[in-house]
């Protein structure tokens, strides 16, 4: 008989959530002792899930991933979910789910890193599946049979970006936005094909006015260069996460490292610890709100750890507008006008119902250019009518990519992060709490050379190379994982 426990380190008991999604009643069941695997049982729901197949034609997904520690050891791994071809993997889903299992191919992988759970069918509402169960090959992971381990599970809400064309670069904005050659009008991205980059040919992808902050591009419109196939170029269909990471999902991140990993990662000491049964766990101050004051490498930590990886800055353009073609100086909901919700007066702040006093509803865009970060999802909560529009969302539904805090982005201002072939996370950091191994150097993680961030306009490069390497209480974190 194999023994086993398992436990959810959090501050706020029985369940891990970014905005409103939970994991519960997590259990170890069906030990299959000749295959050395066991069957990590749960239940997991959120709030406002959907599946189309028309217009967007898209989904809401959880991208799960499971973290183990064998006891006494206050060390904790990453769990290899079975892994065969990504859908027939002996995991099972209740009805109308379905589980997509995800490796990192790169890496000749055989097993899976997480899933993605989402719906089988259209529909739209909230979603309470029971009785979800993971195959866990613990015997790949070094654990014997009669080996007493806890075990964590994770969930992150995630939006399905299809395959297919779309623009970058507005037409008019300037602050160095992309277009084709010098003719200031949008590039069409319509494969993951090499692009060259500069020069005044419409074919090519260059930059208006070559000013993005603190660095301009090595490509303008006498000086070129080429952009590799393996770039990713959003072309292909993505996840991307529907919120910016959570001050309790980068908490529940810091419970499962080790003290000095702990050290690194705690930026700026924002959130706190405990300890009970010798384990520690971490506090969030407001456990709701948007995660700030990050720099590079906490960004590339987080993900590594998650399984996921940065978002490239033609990825954010495509998660934004959708294939639609640009608007001058548009935001995220897909119109230029914008209000700045901090000049809105807040209710049950820092609480999990954290809302505007009143109802927005004023037809327009919103933003929060300010600190401190809101809740995430704010928006959707506080909006009269629930369009694309007034809950600030953007084309395929995700949230807050023109505000709250800023997005970091993998840049094609230099050749270092131009190199990224697109590496996902294995789930493992290094001792000292950095992006380890292949995703140390495919994600520029080591001094941030390549990347930037966005905020607000969505084709606005203006700090898109800053290439900062300091903490910033805007500075946040959003992943994402290309669909396979």
């Amino acid at each position: 008989m194999k023994f086993l426990s398992f436990t959810l380190f959090l501050c706020l008991p029985f369940f891990l959530f970014s905005n409103n999604i939970q994991i519960e009643n997590v259990s170890l069941t069906g030990q299959n002792t000749s295959d050395d695997y066991y069957m990590i049982e749960f239940d997991i729901s959120w709030e406002n899930s959907w599946r189309t197949s028309t217009f967007e034609s898209n989904w809401d997904a959880a991208w799960v991933f499971v973290k183990f520690s064998p006891r006494g050891q206050n060390d904790w791994h990453h769990a290899a979910l079975h892994y065969v071809d990504g859908f027939n993997d002996g995991h099972i889903a209740p009805a109308g789910a379905t589980i997509h299992t995800m490796a990192n191919s790169y890496a000749n992988q055989t097993e899976g890193v997480g899933v993605m759970i989402y719906r089988n069918n259209d529909g739209i509402g909230d979603i309470g599946w029971q009785q979800v169960q993971l195959r866990w090959d613990y015997g790949v992971d070094g654990i014997a049979d009669d080996q007493v381990v806890e075990i964590s599970a994770f969930a992150i809400e995630m939006v399905y970006v299809p395959q297919g064309a779309f623009y970058v670069g507005d037409g008019d904005s300037g602050q160095g936005n992309f277009e084709a050659g010098n003719t200031g009008q949008a590039f069409l991205i319509s494969s993951e094909n090499s692009i060259t980059l500069g020069g005044t040919n419409p074919s090519h992808l260059s930059n208006h006015d070559n000013r993005n902050g603190s660095g301009n591009d090595d490509f303008d419109y006498s000086t070129s260069t080429i952009l590799p196939a393996a770039f990713p170029k959003g072309f292909d269909a993505f996840y991307c996460m529907k919120y910016e990471a959570s001050q309790q999902q980068y908490a529940n991140f810091l419970s499962h490292l080790s003290g000095d990993q702990r050290t690194q990662r705690n930026a700026k000491g924002t959130i706190n610890f405990g300890i009970e049964d010798g384990l520690n766990y971490a506090i969030a101050e407001y456990p709701w709100r948007a995660m700030g004051n990050m720099d590079w490498k906490d960004i590339a930590a987080y993900l590594d750890w998650s399984g996921l990886r940065p978002m490239t800055e033609l990825e954010y353009e495509k998660a934004c507008r959708g294939p639609l073609d640009p608007i001058p100086f548009e935001y995220a909901w897909g119109s230029n006008g914008v209000i700045n919700a901090g000049d809105f007066p807040l209710e049950n702040e820092g609480s999990p119902n954290e809302i505007f006093s009143t109802n927005l509803g004023l037809s327009v865009g919103y933003c929060n250019y300010g600190t401190p970060l809101m809740r995430c999802g704010i928006f959707a909560a506080s909006a009269l009518n629930k369009t694309r529009l007034e809950t600030s969302a953007s084309y395929w539904g995700i949230m807050e990519l023109s505000g709250n805090a800023y997005e970091f982005t993998l840049s094609l201002n230099h050749w270092t992060s131009r190199n990224s072939q697109g590496y996902h996370g294995d789930g493992e950091i290094s001792s000292n709490g950095e992006a380890s191994g292949q995703m140390y150097t495919d994600w520029a993680s080591a001094l941030s050379i390549g990347a930037g961030w966005r905020q607000a306009i969505v084709s606005n490069r203006y700090f898109s190379g800053s290439n900062d390497t300091d903490r910033h209480v805007k500075y946040g974190i959003r992943g994402v994982r290309t669909a396979q």
